[in-house]
């Protein structure tokens, strides 16, 4: 129960990454535009990436149990 909250949790933070990387820089604060302004792709790909791991895990972690 514990392993799948937090698995949930993870995925839910990276999916919150791949929504920052996608959202126009005119709709963030500029604080936050300037930040994601250079790492736009990186922040994709690797919140993707771990979107899809952690979904592996909690998919085994629920069928496992």
């Amino acid at each position: 129960m514990l392993v799948s909250l937090v698995l949930g949790i993870g995925l839910g933070l990276s999916l919150m990454i791949v929504a920052v990387a996608l959202t126009p820089a005119r709709m963030m604060r500029r604080s936050v535009a300037v930040i994601v302004e250079d790492r736009r792709e990186t922040l994709l790909y690797g919140g993707v990436a771990a979107a899809l791991g952690i979904g592996l895990g909690l998919g085994l972690t629920l069928v496992l149990s």
